[in-house]
């Protein structure tokens, strides 16, 4: 099992890597205020010309002066004319209506005549009826074939059709000869009163009102002109004014590009720093959960084990040696010199340290302090020194490492091999469950180190 695996995979909490973008052009600020002035002075050209058409408008303003009050004199006199028209008509009310009736009447039988006429394709009922009879006299003949004779009537009955709608125009275009007789009366009667005397006055008043129009229409069309060059100069302004609203949103939208490109990058960089600093951290705590891990595969009491074996073979040599509890090397055992038995006998693992003249060499199983060892060493010499054992002082600390008393004496060698052997026994026993249990220590450190890391991860991400 991975470390990785323990802990919640970094992808779920970890924010997206922001993408790095293209730089974008800086704008250029000095090559703006350049364009910016050309637009400026364009404005300002095309605002001289405005002023100098309105001035030119307003002095070609025929709204007063002496064609106006002639204008006004003519169009006071038509007025005048309409008003006694209408009273000669309400006077004679029947006689006027009847003109406008037959007036409007004559105009919608004409339009209904024309539409009629330019539908039919035969003019007069005469010349229907010379076409009907010669069919059929060709049927009655009887040299025709079957379908001769049936297209030949269908022919028939459609010029019957016709004949009908022929009929019906020239009804129409009696209808209408009658009421332009009726009109002309009507006129005839009109003729006699003044009104014709008022029409003749109208009619000339409203030449001269056209002429006087006609002699207006010049000044009306230079000032159209100078309405012309107005819209052209408004239309022209409204262009310059948008090429300058759009340079400066040109330019807004690139500085703002480039500021937010900047804002960007700032995160990117400060995103990838951090992201580089936690995955750091992630490496450090893995490497440590790792390293957990392995120890914790390693059997447990392997030490130990191996230390009471080691203890043991090195007892049992010192027994094999001989009385003295030294191994039979030809040494004296009262040699203060380091002596190579204690080398070679010591457990695995284990280097005997050269000590200096003035200091013990082995290690007495008495535990005499050192200054009354060298008080009484004489003492020691003339007593019976063979029923001491001297060990090394580092297999007196493994013996201490692994809490079993030192033996003093030769005579104390093999209960202290059976208090190792049992002390072995105990390791391996509980060899499996203690390795077990250093496992589920050991994941549970990793995963509280794990937990630790995503709580770290989330708030340095969220900082």
């Amino acid at each position: 099992m991975s470390p990785e695996s323990t802990a919640t995979s970094p992808a779920s909490t970890r924010s997206p890597v922001p993408t790095k973008k293209t730089r974008p052009q800086r704008p250029d600020f000095e090559q703006y205020k350049k364009d910016l002035t050309n637009i400026d002075a364009k404005i300002e050209s095309l605002r001289k010309e405005q002023d100098e058409n309105r001035a030119r408008i307003n002095r070609t303003d025929s709204r007063g002066g002496p064609h106006v009050d002639k204008r006004n004199q003519l169009v006071g006199r038509l007025k005048d004319i309409r008003t006694e028209q209408s009273g000669l008509k309400q006077s004679r009310g029947k006689v006027f209506d009847r003109h406008d009736a037959l007036t409007a009447s004559i105009s919608k039988k004409t339009a209904e005549l024309k539409a009629q006429q330019a539908k039919l394709s035969y003019k007069t009922v005469a010349a229907v009826d010379e076409i009907i009879s010669k069919h059929e006299k060709e049927i009655d003949s009887g040299k025709l074939k079957l379908v001769e004779e049936r297209r030949l009537s269908n022919e028939v009955s459609g010029l019957r059709r016709a004949r009908k709608q022929v009929e019906q125009a020239a009804a129409l275009q009696a209808a209408v000869e009658s009421e332009l007789a009726e009109l002309a009366e009507i006129d005839a009667q009109i003729a006699d009163t003044n009104a014709h005397a008022l029409g003749q006055e109208f009619d000339k008043l409203q030449a001269e009102l056209d002429g006087l129009k006609a002699s207006q229409e010049e000044g009306k069309q230079q000032r159209s002109e100078l309405f012309s060059e107005r819209s052209r100069i408004l239309k022209a302004l409204d262009q310059v004014w948008d090429e300058k609203r759009q340079l400066q949103d040109e330019h807004r939208r690139q500085n703002n590009e480039y500021y937010q490109w900047q804002q960007e990058e700032r995160k990117r960089k400060a995103h990838e720093e951090k992201q580089r600093r936690i995955q750091e951290q992630r490496e450090k705590r893995l490497a440590i959960a790792q390293e957990q891990r392995e120890e914790a595969e390693i059997p447990a009491f392997e030490d130990e084990i191996n230390g009471c074996e080691s203890l043991i073979i090195y007892l049992n040599n010192i027994s094999s040696a001989g009385p003295g509890g030294s191994p039979a090397n030809g040494r004296s055992e009262n040699s203060t010199r380091p002596s190579s038995v204690a080398s070679d006998h010591a457990p695995a693992g284990m280097v005997a340290i050269k000590k200096s003249n003035d200091e013990e060499t082995y290690f007495a199983g008495t535990g005499t302090p050192k200054s009354k060892r060298r008080n009484g060493r004489k003492d020691k010499k003339a007593g019976s020194a063979a029923d001491i054992l001297k060990l090394p002082l580092a297999v007196a600390e493994r013996f201490l490492e692994l809490q079993v008393e030192l033996p003093t004496t030769s005579a104390s060698i093999p209960g202290t091999i059976e208090r190792l052997a049992a002390k072995k026994k105990h390791f391996v026993e509980n060899q499996a469950r203690a390795t077990e249990e250093n496992k589920r220590k050991a994941e549970e450190k990793i995963a509280k180190l794990m937990a630790e890391l995503e709580v770290d991860e989330k708030i340095a991400l969220s900082a």
